[in-house]
């Protein structure tokens, strides 16, 4: 009998079954693996080191940044800042946690642990806080002292071969935590910083019962007169005067001095007064030292509207020819910059930078900050030199050694580095400032005459005026925002990372695209400072006191603020009316630059056609091609004017003159910075609340949905735009009810129909020119107060100017009577 046998074929789910049960079992066995593995002594140790070799590098990059923090003004490096601080920071708070928790011995835990929460400590040395502190930045030290602490803990608890110079430069990081913090406290109370404005105000009241000074005393030419505070006021008695109870300056001990040829109060009448070699008058070396000078006298004046104290309207009286005299007037045009450039710096330093609390009490606290350097140098040497001698790791002790070399020692070497070259910087940084500067003339300009010339002295300032770590007080540039190539931008990207980083990155509006930022063209600052010129000197005082509208208001009621108003007037406009409409009859600031910039942009069109330019290229091509470009050379407009600096040869087959070639950069960059404060910084421009934003949204809705869609290159847009500026001139007296797009068409069309190549770009330069001038003055000074942080804008300059001349608003804009209207809601 044959017995049939079937055969039994594998079941295929049974096999797939089994595979997968073999997968996760081998991925859980890998999983376990790992964390069995990660717990071993050598990977902890390594995971260790490479932490703090990474937040090593963190410091590093944020010390580099924070250095150079006024010249960088990139939002991602900005925003890298803020991160890479709250990285960090837990980094170093889980590293202590992870070497007090570690289950081996390693001596060197302690020494990392100490010198990187000394690091963590010192990274911002400089730009940590200023002297208000509003945001109470000052309190990292008390949270550094609790880190140092931790390492007090760790040093106990694991021990060191190293006790002696550990704890001592513990002990000595505590008592800078809290030398800084009391430092603070000095110079928010000390006359010189945190009680100057208030000081001044008084000081500068002018009157029958007031003997600090005379307005009809003051001498611009010479400065005989001004006797603005610069250094020594702390060292004066401070009285109340009767019957009016004014402060002033009890002067006998300076009458004292002044017999022997010395006064320790130091003002700007002294400063020029000094018949000493480096300041005599003869001297034109002595132009920096006074320029220093004035820019710190002109900055505490500056830092009473900036903390709103009031001041008396006969201090911009005189004020006013002091400016115009000093800087305005002033043939040397970077001269007169860099005395605002070294104004705006003093500003802010005070409100955000250390240099105050450094030197609250002059050179007592400046010796004070550099012996605790010293002190901390020092400690660090002995240190290194201890580990150098002493340290070979015991065999109970686990360290990281690859092919011989122990690479915690190289750790540990490359932090001494690091500790010493910050102690070094730290200290050259106060050396070179121009705080110590300012010590070193005042201490000299104390003697008015000198039998002897000390020429040590004289060689010590040159030295320090010569020696600057950077060159520039101000990043110089400028940024720039073209409506007719960003209209269209839609940063979906951008909000998308805006909503990651829960508001750490702005949110950016529809086509709010900016262009690369250039560096101020020379031609700028004469043009500016003539228009600040013409302003001034047609500026009727009495015509233009600004006073309430409604005369209803209660006299008794006192003002707010007061001040002179610029008058409605563009010169540039004065011979061709025909033009008036687009600044006098538009509704608000945003719409006149929005009109005139997109008429700038058209005549830059047609100016670039009648150049050869092809402007055809479809958006996206063209702004590839200015992408690679751009990355070798600068092209900041569709016309290159770039002069080359070795042969002075001009461009566009030296067709352009010199006249014309100032004339367009002028227009074309004043036209794109003001269009980019409208974007980016509308508080900084009259109109108040949302009103920028609106104007500028609605413009690019009505742009991008309605007259140019579908319009992908500029040529495109040129020829659509003439298009449309052909039919709205034809509507005749209904253009002023058409939209901004249509209003800058109808303009660009003009000027280039009416009027020739030079005269087109010689109207535009010289309108730009005064717009800014006009746009400058706003009562928003908390806005200008918030960009020096990051450098300053330009128009931050014109804006100080046009105040210490006592001028805060310009008639060219609308206001609204505020009080009528609360009145007309009331009733």
């Amino acid at each position: 009998m044959v017995v049939s046998r079937r055969l039994r074929f594998p079941n295929r789910n049974e096999h797939k079954r089994a595979r997968k049960m073999m997968g996760i079992q081998d991925i859980r066995d890998v999983v376990s693996s790992l964390f069995i593995m990660l717990n071993k002594e050598t990977f902890v140790l390594f995971r260790i080191e490479f932490l703090v070799v990474l937040v090593t590098v963190l410091f590093l990059v944020m010390f580099i940044i924070d250095v150079f923090r006024r010249h960088i003004r990139n939002i991602f490096m900005k925003t890298m800042f803020s991160i890479l601080d709250a990285i960090s920071d837990s980094i170093v708070l889980y590293l202590l946690g992870a070497m007090q928790t570690a289950k081996f011995k390693n001596h060197l835990f302690p020494v990392w642990a100490l010198v990187l929460v000394s690091f963590r400590y010192n990274v911002d040395f400089i730009s940590g806080y200023g002297v208000h502190d509003r945001h109470g930045r000052r309190y990292m030290e008390w949270r550094n002292v609790v880190k140092l602490l931790g390492s007090a803990f760790l040093i106990l608890w694991r021990g060191s071969r190293f006790t002696v110079p550990l704890w001592s430069l513990l002990a000595l990081q505590i008592l800078r935590s809290w030398y800084r913090f009391c430092e603070h406290g000095l110079a928010l109370r000390s006359i010189w910083h945190g009680t100057s404005s208030e000081v001044i105000s008084e000081y500068m009241r002018a009157g029958p019962h007031t003997r600090n000074w005379k307005p009809e005393d003051c001498n611009p030419e010479n400065m005989e007169g001004y006797k603005y505070l610069v250094l020594g006021e702390t060292n004066q008695g401070i009285r109340l005067k009767k019957p009016r109870y004014v402060l002033y300056i009890h002067t006998a001990q300076s009458v004292k001095q002044a017999e022997r040829g010395f006064s320790s109060l130091v003002t700007l009448d002294k400063i020029w007064g000094c018949r000493r070699h480096l300041l005599h008058p003869d001297n034109k070396e002595g132009n920096d030292p006074k320029d220093l000078c004035l820019a710190f006298a002109l900055s505490r004046l500056l830092r009473c509207r900036l903390e709103d104290v009031t001041l008396q309207e006969e201090i911009f009286c005189i004020n006013r020819k002091l400016v115009k005299t000093k800087i305005i007037e002033e043939q040397d045009t970077n001269r007169a910059f860099r005395v605002m450039e070294l104004q705006l710096s003093f500003v802010n330093d005070y409100f955000n930078t250390h240099y105050p609390m450094v030197f609250w009490s002059g050179y007592l606290s400046l010796f004070s900050n550099l012996l605790l350097s010293v002190v901390t140098f020092g400690v660090v040497c002995w240190l290194a030199v201890d580990i150098r001698k002493v340290y070979k790791p015991p065999k109970d002790d686990r360290a990281h050694v690859v092919h011989g070399l122990n690479v915690d020692m190289i750790i540990t070497w490359v932090f001494m580095f690091f500790m010493l070259f910050k102690e070094i910087w730290e200290m050259v940084s106060y050396l070179v400032s121009d705080w110590t500067r300012l010590l070193l003339v005042c201490s000299y300009a104390q003697w008015k005459e000198e039998h002897t010339r000390d020429r040590r002295m004289e060689g010590a300032i040159s030295s320090f005026f010569k020696s600057r770590i950077t060159s520039k007080h101000w990043h110089g540039l400028i940024d720039q925002y073209v409506f007719l190539e960003s209209y269209d931008d839609i940063p979906r990207c951008w909000n998308v990372m805006h909503q990651i980083s829960t508001g750490m990155v702005p949110k950016k509006g529809d086509g709010a695209k900016l262009r690369s930022a250039i560096s101020v063209p020379e031609c700028i600052k004469p043009t500016i400072l003539k228009k600040l010129r013409a302003s001034l000197e047609k500026l009727n005082t009495s015509n233009n006191l600004h006073q309430p509208d409604n005369t209803n208001r209660n006299q008794e009621e006192p003002t707010i603020r007061s001040g002179i108003l610029l008058p409605k007037v563009v010169r540039s406009l004065s011979q061709r009316k025909q033009y008036n409409w687009a600044c006098f009859d538009l509704p608000t600031c945003s719409h006149v630059i929005l009109v005139w910039h997109i008429a700038t942009s058209l005549c830059e069109i047609k100016f670039a056609r009648d150049h050869g330019v092809d402007l055809s290229k479809h958006g996206f091509l063209s702004s590839l091609s200015s992408y690679f470009t751009g990355c070798c050379s600068s092209k900041p407009y569709l016309v290159d004017v770039d002069v080359d600096e070795m042969t002075k040869e001009k461009k566009v087959n030296g067709k352009l003159p010199d006249k014309l070639k100032e004339m367009y950069v002028t227009a074309n960059s004043l036209s794109r910075y003001c269009a980019y404060l409208l974007v980016s910084k509308p508080d900084l421009i009259p109109d108040s609340f949302y009103v920028p934003n609106m104007v500028l949204q609605e413009t690019v809705t009505r742009a991008r949905d309605d007259i140019l869609k579908k319009c992908d290159s500029l040529q495109s847009r040129y020829d659509k735009l003439m298009e449309v500026a052909e039919k709205a001139i034809q509507d005749g007296d209904d253009i002023l009810k058409e939209d901004v797009v249509r209003l800058g068409a109808k303009l660009g069309k003009e000027l280039i129909d009416q009027e020739s190549k030079e005269e087109c770009w010689e109207i535009l330069s010289e309108v730009w020119a005064e717009l800014l001038v006009h746009i400058a003055p706003t009562w928003n000074a908390e806005a200008h107060k918030q960009c020096l942080e990051s450098g300053g804008e330009f128009i931050t300059y014109i804006w100080a100017l046009l105040w210490h001349c006592g001028i805060e608003k310009s008639k060219l804009w609308p206001v609204e009577d505020v009080y009528g209207n609360d009145v007309e809601n009331m009733s």
